[in-house]
């Protein structure tokens, strides 16, 4: 058996944030119990039986105001569109949430059924979890049973969360029965997780009501409906009939039938959004490093280029097909590139090549046809080529067998990689395949595609390039060479009870074609085992004494599992298969996990390569589209976020950036005609936009800057795409430029280092008296005439049991809507102080008086204005620190680290080749740049380097990157831009420069808050420089002219 590896689990900020954004919908909500008829009847049956009645049931929401209010705030908040009321689905109160594949979506909804129990006093405690398929069910059963230990840590009380799960599994003795028991009956926290083949029929075990154990015909589905559980539906899209469907499947009207307290959906890809709540898309968890960066290889980099390489791409909308072909301009070298062609437009193959000589005579023979070959004429012979498949020097065997060493090699090499860079991570990979027959032949013996893997995988292992690693590592591999040990398949075919696998999968189709295949005996035990591996144990098979790495599936494998540690991905399609989907790429997305359990942040290391039979261009061009279409992403669609960077980037105080605003400005693009009825630019609206002139006030009063920063925005916006990089480049390593390990280099590079490495805190004497009266002041000012009420929703009706002894409800009367006082929970001083202090990090006595001040006290009860309270002495508290005089002291014994300071960009040879990614070869023979390559977020950046190397005055510098060098301000951590060595035109004295660029910004158009962090930097570094041999100057310049004129003015004595 091998070892088990146990993952380590931390508090991310956006997970909390996700868990938060649901738990803070219902605060201050009202909160009721139903007492229906059916309830009565349910329990009078419960009272006969067991001789007692304990309430059980969720309590239930109310769709009022004050909802709609907490949902708005939380959109807001996640830069999402605001409703204008709560929607409902189908009645039920319905909440999405949107996260990307691999950023911990499972995490996160087990955390929000603890919070909800937690927070609410135990008033929701009954969940079902709702899945598409047994694998999805499998791994939130594992991630259970992983998570069990962090959770306890993380609740109060310790809440094993392991002990409250019930897993439902219809092959188990009287699994109805247990239901009832242990969810149904028990008075605890409870949770359901269930596939929807468990219910979405009448024959059903649950929805059955002539089952023997049944009380009077009442079926368990419709005891559960008096719990009125907390349904969350995991990957909805998979069962709500798509984003077309007009009728309901009878898995959604199955959990309608329960009538949930309300519903959260949870998926990256959802058809359908109903109050969205919170999301991290693709983007995002790219741009923030939360997923593994993609590369793609192909097997194109191998066909020659003398070869007639003509790959039909795809049938365009406006009727031409588009292919790849090789092409040169004369002088350059012969690359590929993309034509639309058709026999009457672009017809001529030789000529749009370049005239290369093996294109002779190849034309377009007629216009192309959706779903139909492209026919080319050459030499008085027809070729066809179907759309996604080229005309090759490779067979499709070839090409397989090409894709699977491109495979073995990049897996050997990413291991190799890890580790020599220090990291016990063992590496996997991933093969789907497009029939399961090439895999298990039909006696179950090993397919096409595993004999092809054997005798590739011991070719490549023979070679000393990649052997070296098995030499090198002997404890890590030591059944390296045992290929039956070392790759394994799993497929929905697994589950054959005619095969030696009897593994039940409810909810797959299979391929009739492979319906016959039965497994040997002798085969058994390695596939059963790499089944129970591949499925339930990914925390052995990420350990090193587990020898299986390269892992087959149909699509089998393509939701509902996937595996930290995949780093290969290798689609062996046929050609007229599309490329793979973003849920395939999602199996191997996750960040890495060592073999103690700890995730691996390292950005060089956390790559996926994606092995396609495809060009690059093509694919990642695909796959881009597919990331825009799944996530609804339109470059010009004007979007709550980009509203609110323009109006904080624009200078607007935050108390005035109100969904109002944002709605007002919304309205008045829309009135101008810049925009559409669905929020996209106009074609003609960057020209519109600089003539508008607002009618509100406040977008009146901020009209330049606005203007500025919402071209900016879109044109940001624009660009933003997911970096996929070409693997089939030649690799690019960044690092220090060899010419820094020189003696003179060396000192300059040991005095910035000596000057950044120092750390430093800052001290402010506040008059406590004074804070403490502002505080006081401002929130009774705040608070005057403030009342808890809430605008509730009531309906009348009637719940009876029919004569088939189904639960149903009559609707009496319309809604009505009425003002109400809520009934709030009175909150202790004590629990109001320790929130506060929590939130502010200020001392207990300083709150407590705070409090007593307090006029309107018994508002605070509710949360809404005691996070409005902490948030205004928290801006007070950050007013009072800018106003005072600022201190700083060196923390002796506390340096940064040089390997942090000095961090280097990751750059590869795709985004030296895009011109939308602003990078900077340095030059080596100038000899002043630390590194050889620098990625800048603008061209004033480059421009400022491009100066600084071309300066006779300048003998070293870098650009500091993001949080490798930090100084602390009362407005958080605050980073420069530049360290810079030169020698000034006094003499030979070396002056170390620490410089932030404000770009075309004169003094008048900064901040408060940029000017504040720019003082800070200059007291911080004036601690820095108290001796002379340590002297540092630190400023700001909105230009290389003003850091000249600024560095001119520095006299240091030698």
């Amino acid at each position: 058996m091998s070892k088990s590896v146990k993952f380590k689990f931390e508090n991310l900020n956006y997970q909390d944030e996700a868990v938060d954004s649901i738990v803070s919908l219902f605060s201050d909500v009202d909160k009721t119990i139903d007492n229906s008829v059916y309830y009565g009847t349910i329990n009078a049956i419960r009272e006969k039986l067991q001789g007692e009645i304990v309430d059980r049931r969720n309590i239930q929401i109310s769709n009022g105001k004050k909802l709609r209010d907490n949902l708005r705030k939380i959109q807001s908040k996640n830069g999402l569109i605001l409703n204008d009321e709560v929607e409902t689905d189908n009645n039920t109160l319905t909440f999405t949430i949107e996260m990307e594949t691999g950023t911990g979506k499972t995490y996160v909804y087990l955390k929000t059924i603890l919070e909800l129990y937690k927070k609410y006093d135990g008033k929701f405690k009954k969940f079902i979890i709702v899945v598409p398929t047994v694998p999805i069910r499998m791994g939130v059963e594992k991630s259970v049973k992983m998570l069990k230990e962090h959770f306890k840590k993380e609740t109060k009380k310790g809440i094993d969360i392991s002990k409250h799960i019930i897993i439902y599994d219809s092959k188990l003795k009287d699994v109805a029965e247990s239901v009832r028991r242990k969810f149904i009956d028990s008075q605890d926290l409870s949770i359901l997780v269930m596939n929807t083949q468990a219910f979405n029929k009448d024959t059903n075990i649950l929805r059955n009501t002539d089952h023997e154990k049944n009380t009077e015909n009442i079926s368990v589905w419709d005891e559960i409906r008096q719990l009125h559980p907390v349904v969350i539906i995991d990957e909805p899209q998979k069962f709500d009939g798509g984003k077309n469907s007009k009728k309901r499947t009878s898995s959604l009207s199955a959990i309608d039938e329960i009538q949930p307290t309300f519903t959260l959906r949870y998926s990256a890809t959802h058809n359908e959004i109903i109050n969205p709540t919170y999301k991290l898309d693709s983007y995002a968890a790219y741009r923030d490093k939360l997923v593994k960066r993609i590369k793609v290889k192909t097997v194109n980099k191998l066909v020659p280029t003398d070869f007639p390489y003509i790959r039909y791409l795809e049938f365009t909308k406006d009727f031409y097909a588009k292919i790849e072909i090789f092409h040169s301009e004369k002088g350059k070298e012969i690359t590929k590139k993309t034509f639309k062609v058709r026999q009457d437009s672009n017809g001529n193959i030789f000529e749009l090549s370049g005239d290369l000589p093996q294109y002779r005579n190849f034309r377009i023979a007629e216009n192309p046809f959706k779903g139909k070959s492209l026919k080319i004429e050459t030499k008085g012979r027809l070729v066809e080529i179907n759309e996604g498949d080229c005309l090759s020097p490779f067979s499709e065997k070839e090409n397989v067998r090409i894709q699977m060493k491109i495979a073995i090699q990049s897996h050997l090499e990413q291991q190799f990689n890890l580790l020599e860079s220090g990291q016990n991570i063992k590496a996997l990979s991933l093969f789907f395949i497009d029939r399961v027959s090439k895999v298990r032949g039909e006696d179950g013996e090993d397919g096409e595609y595993l004999k092809i893997f054997d005798s590739v995988y011991n070719e490549v292992i023979s070679d000393p390039t990649y052997n070296k690693i098995f030499e090198e590592y002997p404890d890590y591999f030591k059944e390296y060479k045992d290929t039956k040990k070392v790759r394994q398949g799993y497929f929905a075919i697994d589950k054959k009870k005619g095969s030696t696998i009897v593994k039940e999968i409810e909810g797959w189709n299979e391929d009739g074609n492979d319906s016959s295949i039965s497994l040997k005996a002798k085969d058994k035990e390695y596939i059963e085992r790499g089944i129970e591996l591949i499925l339930e144990k990914k925390d052995e098979l990420i350990s090193f004494e587990e020898p299986l790495a390269f892992i087959f599936s149909h699509s089998a494998l393509r939701e509902g599992w996937d595996n930290p540690n995949v780093f290969t991905l290798c689609t062996l399609k046929n050609s007229s298969n599309s490329i793979a989907k973003k849920q395939e790429i999602g199996r191997g997305l996750r960040l890495p996990v060592d073999t103690e359990g700890n995730r691996c942040k390292d950005e060089s290391l956390n790559v996926l390569t994606v092995v396609a039979n495809d060009s690059y261009d093509h694919f990642s061009e695909k796959l881009q589209q597919s990331y825009d279409e799944e996530s609804g992403f339109n470059k010009d669609e004007v979007t709550n976020d980009v509203i609110n960077i323009v109006f904080k980037k624009a200078g607007i105080p935050i108390e005035k950036i109100t969904s109002e605003l944002t709605t007002a400005f919304r309205n008045e693009l829309r009135e101008n005609g810049l925009i559409d009825k669905n929020d996209i630019l106009k074609k003609d609206a960057e020209e519109k936009f600089s003539e508008i002139q607002f009618k509100n006030e406040t977008l009146k009063e901020h009209s330049a800057n606005i203007k500025k920063e919402f071209v900016n925005q879109m044109k940001s916006k624009g660009s933003k795409k997911i970096n996929i990089e070409n693997g089939d480049l030649t690799p690019v390593k960044n690092k220090m430029q060899s010419y820094v390990k020189e003696a003179d280099f060396k000192r300059l590079l040991k005095g910035i280092n000596e000057r950044l490495a120092q750390k430093t805190i800052y001290k402010i004497n506040i008059n406590k008296d004074n804070f403490i009266e502002d505080c006081i002041k401002e929130i009774n000012n705040t608070l005057y005439c403030k009342e808890i009420s809430n605008i509730v929703e009531h309906s009348e009706g009637m719940h009876y049991i029919d004569e088939n002894n189904k639960a149903k409800f009559e609707k009496a009367t319309e809604f009505i809507t009425e003002e109400v006082v809520e009934n709030i929970q009175v909150k202790s001083d004590f629990e109001i102080i320790n929130y506060i202090m929590a939130g502010t990090e200020l001392p207990r006595m300083t709150i407590s008086k705070v409090l007593k001040g307090i006029k309107n006290r018994k508002v605070l009860n509710s949360q809404d204005y005691l996070d409005d309270v902490m948030i205004m002495i928290k801006e007070i508290f950050i007013r009072h620190q800018v106003k005072d005089k600022i201190s700083y002291e060196l923390l002796n014994g506390y340096k940064f680290d040089s390997k942090t300071i000095f961090s280097i960009d990751e750059i590869n040879a795709t985004e030296l080749n895009d011109p939308k990614i602003i990078t900077y070869k340095a030059n080596s023979l100038k000899r002043k740049a630390i590194n050889e390559y620098y990625k800048f977020d603008n061209e004033k950046e480059l421009e400022f380097a491009q100066s600084l190397e071309n300066d006779p005055n300048i003998l070293l510098f870098t650009k500091i990157k993001k949080g490798g060098f930090v100084i602390l301000t009362p407005y958080g951590n605050y980073s420069p831009d530049w360290a810079v060595v030169y020698k000034n035109n006094y003499g030979k004295a070396e002056i170390y420069f620490i410089v932030e660029t404000k770009f075309d910004k004169k003094e008048a158009d900064l901040s408060e808050v940029e000017k504040f962090k720019i003082h800070c930097g200059k007291e911080h570094f004036k601690v820095v420089s108290k001796n002379s041999e340590d002297y540092v100057k630190f400023d700001w310049a909105n230009s290389y002219e003003q850091f000249k004129e600024e560095s001119s003015k520095v006299k240091v004595m030698q």
